[in-house]
């Protein structure tokens, strides 16, 4: 017999776009959450205007970057601008368990489907909102992507804190959009809380994040030490204050690396004896932690001496076996092919009308023991279910759904502008 999800049940109404809203949910849908898009014909999700995309075609339905945080989705166009594709919206407010959204704050009020509207249709609903600095404060208004956020905690740029990413002589280097994937995690469990509460209570609950304070969370040490100490973090490249060596040094290869982490003085002994015992790793200088940092130019040139004359496995296989923290620096073609996530089905091929065959990846990265994660929907043509979700899950009859669709609050064509470029 089959297992029944975990989620299975659970109704979500993702009014969410980009990629922190619809990764949130994603984590649920894998799990057997029943989650309808809401999309528009007349303002496109930025990142199904974002690269890769299948074949190199670029196309409204071909964009993998969209393609990985919303498979197990359907999909409804709606013109939200429209009074009757809000009348829709609040139908299908009225079938779901859960809400979520992650447009500015106040886009949703202006519609008339914020938490407040919201509730005086369905009184027991989870209401989850992302953006970019909060619902309410001085700046609550200032839109942005995770490359934002992720400036304004203080990953790269000076904005208030400091700036953490590359080499002390260099630029700051980007971690991208790092707040895009460490925020959604954050709104999954507390989805799964806020339904844990409602089963226990039968009350609803708003979730609001800001997804600058979810990623400060992560600079939690650095900050204590400013506020404890007064010190402020800077860039180090690599480099650890209690470790040496602590890098990613160069292989044979075209632009092959390893990453090699050393903290004791004992795991420095181990790595002198299982690159051979040359006579440098024996200097006085290098023996114990505070020498190898006082030389840590010096120290990161003879390793790197030793690492560029082995591939990287060569190095993890020598490096590993004495116990040392070794591990090669992966090329994407490297990690599609790793035999642990293919051990795991980590990347899932499947058939999509207009991608072809596109490999998703398993975002929900637990295994429940009783029940499957599975992707059993490819990501969805913009518009693709709206028959489906109005005839199965509305109940509405075709000539009422005509009625929407020649009104345009059912959007069905994309603008002129974008026709032209695909």
């Amino acid at each position: 017999m089959e297992r029944k999800k975990v989620f299975e049940g659970v109704k979500i109404l993702e009014f969410a776009w980009a990629i922190v809203g619809p990764a949130s949910s994603r984590y649920l849908a894998d799990h057997g959450a029943t989650v309808v898009k809401v999309e528009s014909h007349k303002r496109l999700d930025v990142i199904r205007t974002t690269s890769p995309f299948a074949g190199g075609k670029p196309g409204v339905d071909s964009s993998m970057l969209f393609g990985k945080y919303n498979p197990n989705k359907y999909c409804v166009s709606l013109d939200l601008n429209h009074p009757r594709g809000r009348e829709l919206a609040l139908r299908l407010i009225g079938w779901a368990d859960i809400v979520t959204e992650s447009f500015s704050p106040r886009m949703m009020k202006r519609w008339g489907l914020d938490y407040e509207s919201v509730r005086k249709v369905k009184p027991d609903i989870i209401y989850m909102s992302s953006s970019m600095q909060g619902n309410d404060g001085p700046h609550a208004s200032f839109a942005g992507y995770g490359y934002n956020a992720c400036a304004l905690s203080g990953f790269t740029e000076l904005s208030g804190f400091t700036e953490l990413s590359g080499w002390p002589d260099r630029v700051p280097a980007s971690p991208f959009a790092y707040t895009d994937f460490i925020c959604p995690s954050v709104n999954a469990m507390a989805l799964v809380a806020a339904l844990e509460y409602r089963r226990r209570t039968g009350k609803g609950q708003w979730i609001e994040q800001s997804q600058f304070e979810a990623a400060v969370q992560f600079l939690a040490p650095l900050v204590m030490d400013y506020q404890v100490n007064g010190r402020v973090a800077g860039r180090h490249g690599n480099r650890l204050p209690d470790a040496a060596p602590h890098g990613v040094f160069p292989c044979q290869g075209d632009d092959y690396w390893v990453a090699i982490s050393i903290f004791t003085d004992e795991e420095w002994r181990a790595f002198g004896e299982a690159i051979g015992g040359p006579p440098w790793t024996k200097d006085e200088k290098f023996t114990n932690l505070a020498g190898r940092k006082d030389n840590e130019e010096e120290l990161e040139t003879r390793v790197a001496e030793w690492t560029i004359n082995h591939t990287p496995g060569q190095v993890e296989g020598i490096l590993q076996a004495a116990g040392i923290a070794a591990n090669m620096v992966a090329k994407c073609s490297d990690t599609f092919e790793d035999p642990q996530l293919e051990y795991r089905h980590h990347f899932v091929r499947v058939d999509h009308p207009v991608m072809g065959q596109p490999a998703y990846e398993q975002q929900a990265c637990y295994i429940m023991s009783k029940t499957p994660r599975e992707i059993v929907m490819p990501s969805p043509c913009l518009g693709e279910h709206n028959e489906y979700v109005f005839k199965e899950l509305l109940k509405m009859g075709d000539e009422e759904i005509a009625g929407y669709i020649i009104d345009g609050s059912i959007t069905t064509q994309l603008p002129e502008s974008f026709r032209a470029n695909v």
